[in-house]
């Protein structure tokens, strides 16, 4: 073989082997493109999954968070109206027991008195003024309805009227006057507290 013959020989088998080289550089090249491609896709798929699976759970927590905060509001609400209403309650005790003079007992007693036909008792406070007792004698005395004054030291103000003959007793105090009333303007002073009323 010639010298020529083998350079040509060598030219063509380098030839050959850079573009064995080449094709096969590229075939990895586009292998490589192809799976980074898709690397990428699965990766873009599965940020796009992450991200939507946390704006759920996001959303979700939100949701419960609310609901959360509304059912606290409530509670406040009810536990606020509760406080309120009990102090209202102690005001009115209060102001109650402040009206409750000896003056006013004994108008309310005449009152009652002249109500409640014959043959009742009436129990007063001991700590009610002697004369209070002896006042009211003497002004029942005319109408006659109430048999008997009685002291009682188990009431503190306040005086207790009944007929055992008929069956009844009536207790009238600062503690069941504040009670009755409690009971009745309990409503109006929810509606107020619940923004209801048309004041």
């Amino acid at each position: 073989m010639s010298e020529r013959s083998l350079d040509q020989l060598i030219n063509t088998l380098k030839s050959e082997a850079i573009e064995a080289a080449d094709k096969q550089a590229l075939e990895i090249l586009e292998t490589a493109q192809n799976q980074a491609r898709m690397l990428i896709e699965a990766a873009k798929e599965k940020s796009e999954r992450l991200v939507q699976n946390a704006k759920e759970e996001a959303q979700g927590i939100r949701k419960k968070g609310e609901s959360a905060l509304q059912q606290a509001a409530r509670d406040l609400s009810i536990s606020v109206r509760y406080d309120v209403l009990k102090l209202l309650g102690k005001v009115l005790e209060s102001e109650v027991e402040t009206a409750f003079s000896p003056h006013l007992i004994e108008a309310v007693i005449l009152k009652v008195a002249e109500n409640v036909g014959s043959g009742s008792i009436l129990k007063l406070p001991s700590d009610l003024e002697e004369h209070l007792a002896l006042g009211i004698q003497k002004r029942l005395q005319t109408s006659g309805p109430i048999t008997s004054i009685i002291k009682d030291t188990g009431l503190l103000k306040g005086f207790s009227i009944a007929n055992t003959d008929k069956g009844w007793s009536y207790t009238i105090s600062p503690e069941a006057v504040s009670e009755l009333l409690y009971e009745r303007i309990t409503p109006k002073w929810i509606q107020i507290l619940e923004n209801k009323s048309d004041i």
